[in-house]
């Protein structure tokens, strides 16, 4: 069955799509359906059989073959059930599979400021709930199509053999049931669909109750958010409970309705009964020809089980619009699946030259004729006021930031650089660490076999380790709650050295170690960072006059460049900066 598993579906805006591209599986289903529903006669027929026999006082041996021949048709009809509810759960299984793989190949596949946009709790719904129940209509669908659609028509063929005037008689009530189960399906729906956004809404806030719950304790906020997911949670009960009242009572309201056909029947098959009459078409060798008890008593069984299966349409109806409603929401996403693309590194030259760059965002210009050159094996800093630019500018190199003017990296221009492109020459750590909530090995390597201790020991971790009985297999917690600030950072950056580029920016990454350690870090990283270029962002100079070139951005639309002992004579800003950061201990006062 793996091979439907790893299928990519051509139309995945279509429901259908996720039933017909496994043929087999359906094939196997309508065989094992057919065999099972038309199986289902043999009960009221061998019950009849049996109190005829017994009437008519027939031999023991003829009633023991009569019951084993029953024994071994049950048999055979059950397995056959067996084997169709195995096939439907295996084509919803697959369906679900393909489904998911799908919605998350869009999710990864949106563009980066629509994620960061994106509402994560009508995410998380789209692709568990949505879904799930997408699917749930389809194997609803497919089950009720042989369990309810065919028994109800061999039901209805069968009993018609009997007398065709009772059972249209009886029909007329079940006609109605099934009417009354097709107009409640759009109050279904609505219930459903008020259903589904509530929980939608429901899972952003558990989301947010979550994620959030330390900054909400710190504020004090704690009754008042509680207080709102209350609210919240008590709408989605109130919904839910609206939809699965309206599903719950539509089966035996048909039930009820279409029982009423019990009436005729009574009333015309004691009559037949009674008089001896013939049947209406009975099958030779198979059926008296006359209404016997037994006959009677076959009929309205059969009767019976057919208005229970009609009643079923109900739930035909409330899959189908159930997951009709799910299907409505996740559509818009649907798109055709997306492979993703191999890293490409561009290595044209070693070099990364900038010439006149400037930066605007939301009108506003950041900064402007920003120049200077850079070779493997250098660290650049980029250092200047608060929301001066310092990050626009690493995120011009991951192209996030549109900019004027002339960026050559590695010889190709970063304006014509695709994606793979980018992914296989930048590696970028910006300022939260999105830490998953898995071991610290996990954090580093995902999912590669390097070993993750030296890297770890490049950015100082390992006497952090000695306290932490697993080491490197500890456990984070969700976005890294249970480290330090410090060790959250350092995890981040062991993380961009183990997966390199021969461009690596680094966003501020030591705002909570300690200057001497920083120290450490970058005396470690200069070893590590012969083949690569390093743009390192940052508010802090504490190890700025160790490194190649400065990049200050005044925050005023201008820029300087130069070492750290040209700007510190040079550049006002930078001479503020450092002077601050020396009256409050941050760096030496040496030079």
């Amino acid at each position: 069955m793996k091979k439907y598993r790893n299928q990519i579906i051509k139309k995945p805006e279509k429901l259908s799509s996720y039933l017909f591209y496994q043929p087999f599986l359906l094939l196997i289903i309508g065989i094992t359906g057919i065999i099972y529903n038309f199986g289902m006669l043999a009960s009221p027929y061998f019950e009849g059989r049996l109190i005829d026999g017994i009437q008519d006082k027939e031999s023991l041996n003829s009633i023991y073959i009569l019951i084993g021949i029953f024994i071994l048709t049950i048999f055979v009809v059950q397995v056959a059930r067996i084997l169709k509810r195995y096939f439907v759960r295996r084509l919803a299984n697959n369906a679900t599979y393909t489904m998911r793989l799908n919605v998350y190949n869009n999710i990864l596949n949106l563009d980066s400021k629509d994620l960061d946009n994106a509402d994560v709790g009508l995410l998380l719904s789209r692709a568990i709930s949505d879904v799930h129940n997408s699917v749930e209509s389809i194997r609803k669908f497919t089950t009720e199509i042989y369990d309810t659609c065919f028994l109800f028509l061999f039901y209805a063929i069968y009993l018609i053999l009997f007398d065709y005037q009772m059972t249209l008689y009886a029909f007329i009530p079940v006609t109605i049931s099934i009417l009354v189960a097709f107009i409640m399906r759009k109050a279904i729906f609505s219930a459903t669909s008020q259903s589904r956004k509530a929980n939608g809404k429901l899972s952003g806030n558990t989301f947010d109750l979550f994620d959030n719950a330390i900054t909400y304790r710190i504020y004090g906020r704690d009754q008042d958010n509680l207080k709102k997911y209350d609210e919240t949670l008590t709408s989605y009960e109130k919904k839910t409970l609206k939809a699965s009242l309206l599903t719950d009572t539509m089966i035996p309201l048909a039930n009820a309705i279409a029982l009423i056909g019990l009436i005729p029947i009574i009333f015309f098959g004691l009559q037949h009964v009674s008089n001896g009459d013939n049947l209406f078409a009975p099958i030779p060798k198979i059926m008296n020809e006359t209404w016997t008890i037994g006959q009677f008593s076959t009929y309205l069984s059969t009767f019976v089980l057919m208005a229970s299966k009609a009643s079923h349409t109900a739930k035909l109806f409330s899959a189908i619009e159930k997951g009709l409603a799910s299907w409505k929401r996740i559509q818009p996403t649907m798109k055709p699946y997306k492979g993703y693309p191999s890293l490409e590194t561009v290595s044209f030259s070693p070099d990364l030259e900038v010439k006149d760059l400037s930066v605007i965002v939301d009108n506003k210009p950041l900064f402007s004729n920003l120049s200077f050159k850079a070779s493997k094996g250098q660290i650049i800093g980029i250092t200047g006021p608060i929301a001066s630019g310092k990050s626009a500018l690493g995120k011009v190199f991951i192209k996030k930031l549109d900019y004027q003017g002339k960026v050559m990296l590695f010889g190709k221009e970063l304006k014509d650089y695709s994606l793979p492109e980018i992914s296989g020459s930048v590696t970028y750590m910006g300022h939260k660490s999105d830490l998953l909530t898995e071991t610290i090995k996990e954090n580093i390597a995902f999912g590669e076999s390097r070993d993750v201790i030296p890297y770890l020991k490049a950015v100082s971790f390992e006497p952090d380790m000695d306290s932490m009985p697993l080491r490197e297999n500890t456990l984070v917690g969700n976005e890294g709650v249970k480290l330090s600030g410090g060790q959250q950072e350092r995890i981040a950056l062991a993380r961009t050295i183990y997966h390199k580029k021969n461009l690596i920016i680094l966003d501020d990454p030591f705002a909570s170690v300690d200057p001497q350690t920083e120290k450490e870090i970058l005396a470690s990283l200069k070893k590590d960072f012969l083949g690569t270029i390093v743009l390192l962002i940052s508010h802090r100079l504490t190890s700025f006059s160790d490194i190649d070139s400065v990049i200050v951005i005044n925050g005023d639309g201008t820029v300087s460049v130069g070492r750290h002992a040209d700007l510190l004579k040079s550049s006002k800003v930078y001479q503020n900066l450092y002077q601050l950061q020396s009256y409050s201990g941050e760096v030496s006062h040496h030079e």
